[in-house]
Order: C-alpha cells, then structure tokens, then sequence
C-alpha cells in the first residue's frame, strides 16, 4: 500500500511539474504583450533597448519574424484573441527532457520539454559572409565570463567578463564533428540581435543567455536551420488564426418529454 501511495504522489508531481514548465513560457508571453501593449499606447520607441527587446521577445513568443520593427504581422499577433501557435516535432524527440530548435528564417531559439513548448528566445545570427551553419549540434560546453580569442588574430583578443567581450557573460558551446567554434552566447552590441550580423555564432539578449545557461544541460540537441530544412526534419513553427463561429445547438422537446415518460414508467415497475 505504501509504494502504490508513493508511486501515485510521484505520478501527480510529474503530471504538476509538467504543467508548471509548459505553463511558464505562456505566462512571459502573456506578460512581454500587455508590457509591448502599454508601450505602443505611449508612443513605441525603437531607440529605448528595454521596448525593443520587448518587441523582439514578442515576435518570438509567436513565431514572428524577429526583425524589432512594428510592423503589420506583429501588430495582427498584438490584436487577434483567437491566434495559435503552432510547433510540431518529429517523434524521436518528443521525450527528450531539452531540446532546442533554432529557426534561422525567424531569428527564434525554441526551447522544447518533453515535447511541448518551453520558452522562445529572439537571436541574431550570421551574416551573408559568415553564415551560420545548418546542422543537428549538441551542447558539448558551457562557460561564464568566457575569454574571447580575436578570430584566431583578426581582432585584439578580450579577457572573460569585460564590457566589449563580444560573447557577453555565457557562452555554450556546439559540437564540433563538422563545424567548429560555433556556439550561443550573449553580446557587446544589444541592438544587434533580430539581425544577420554575427560570425556564425548564434547571439542572445544578455538576460536571456544568462537565464538559458542556468538550465539547459550538456548534451542537449540543438537543431539548427531555415524553415525549409526544419520542415525536412520533421519541425515547422507557425502562428495561425482560427475563425470562431457560433454554434447553436438545437434541443428537440420531443424527445426530452419521451425521457421524462420513461422515468416515470420505471418509477412505477419499481
């Protein structure tokens, strides 16, 4: 009896745990749009990096282009009730406890939990010139303060931690079978992300790197690609709008009087 209680209680804190997790990426979705809300009735300033990181958080939570312009797209996703979300997966990696997907047409990092969403992240990522590379990555590293080299002596190196380290404050490393020194970090230049500008690499909003290191383990599958070759794997983001139609649902009188008959004929056999 006292194992069935306790595999019970551990099934209901599985079945709790799972909810909380899904549920907090909805409520910061819910919580950058009411905050992106009050800064449009103010007056948006693209200038001012708190309202443009809300923006660029926005358009993420509802796989938008991430790009931080105010434009028609996000200004449908800010005023549509009946919009939905929508991330399909392929099923070998449905039950993987992390799992993160990063769409290089759409700028978003997709953290996924057990197949379902976690959190989504704007990014900026490689230019035409040095763009990054679509592949199935692994996080093989993780560093604070990392200590960037200069690009193999292109640029003066700089130490771990200092302000104009181009990697921020967090660095995770990927795989390096067949592309190497690519990894997700933070950034010297904060308007910068929702753009094509890096070397490769795949940079964050220092808050959201620095949030995204605490949890995410070694190991995890990192998938990287346009919609294109996602959609080929098996993965597709996308925001839909459901039409909602009235349903009028009819009662025949007939029938309701038929029951009532029957009930009392069987009160009066009992």
């Amino acid at each position: 009896m006292n194992i069935n209680k306790t595999l019970k209680k551990i099934g209901v804190i599985t079945v709790i745990l799972l909810c909380f997790l899904v549920n907090i990426g909805y409520a910061e979705s819910q919580k950058n749009e009411e905050i992106l809300k009050g800064y449009i009735s103010n007056g948006y300033d693209e200038k001012q990096l708190k309202q443009r990181n809300t923006l660029l958080r926005f358009q993420a939570e509802n796989n938008l282009t991430v790009n931080g312009i105010l434009e028609e797209s996000t200004n449908e996703a800010l005023n549509e009730t009946n919009k939905v979300i929508v991330d399909i997966l392929p099923k070998e990696v449905m039950e993987e406890k992390w799992f993160i997907v990063i769409n290089q047409d759409k700028k978003i990092l997709t953290v996924y939990s057990n197949g379902e969403i976690y959190k989504k992240y704007p990014v900026a990522l490689g230019k035409s010139s040095t763009p990054t590379p679509n592949y199935k990555f692994t996080i093989i590293n993780k560093a604070k303060n990392p200590y960037w080299g200069g690009m193999g002596g292109k640029f003066k190196p700089v130490k771990g931690g200092a302000p104009n380290n181009p990697l921020g404050k967090r660095w995770l490393g990927l795989s390096t079978e067949k592309h190497t020194g690519y990894g997700i970090h933070g950034n010297s230049s904060p308007f910068s992300i929702g753009k094509y500008i890096s070397n490769g690499c795949i940079r964050m909003i220092n808050e959201d790197v620095e949030e995204l290191f605490e949890y995410m383990p070694t190991k995890t599958k990192v998938w990287v690609g346009t919609e294109e070759i996602l959609e080929g794997w098996g993965v597709k983001q996308d925001i839909k709008y459901e039409k909602v139609e009235k349903m009028v649902r009819k009662v025949d009188i007939t029938k309701l009087k038929c029951d009532f008959i029957e009930n009392d004929e069987n009160k009066e056999k009992e």
